[in-house]
């Protein structure tokens, strides 16, 4: 057994196991990555897009892989059934949410209590 070093924790001594990562259900972990990250521009580039959010559709993990990639504002590829774009109209919607909520919040704080 290696030693415990930067690169191989020493986990002799955990109190409880690691959890599995949700990535070890998902099903794109036995399709080529290619069709997650297409490359090109056009009509053929869309085809494989659509490809790879069909396989999303069927993963158990989907809204977990979402959630990761959204989290780390992941740029490239599809995740969790959202290519680029998606994400973007998606963090862009968020944020628009959360000005509207804030907006709304300060406006409730300056109101009259009655």
């Amino acid at each position: 057994m290696p030693r415990p070093g930067r690169y191989w924790p020493d986990t002799r001594h955990d109190a409880l196991p690691r959890p599995v990562h949700w990535d070890r259900e998902a099903v794109c972990r036995d399709i080529d990555p290619g069709v997650f990250f297409p490359e090109g521009e056009g009509g053929g580039t869309a085809l494989v897009i659509e490809e790879a959010k069909a396989y999303c559709r069927t993963c158990p993990v989907m809204h977990e892989c979402q959630r990761d990639a959204l989290e780390r504002g992941e740029a490239f590829g599809v995740w969790g059934g959202l290519d680029e774009e998606d994400r973007k109209a998606l963090l862009r919607l968020s944020a628009k949410h959360a000005i509207t909520a804030a907006a709304e919040d300060s406006s409730d704080a300056r109101a009259p209590a009655s």
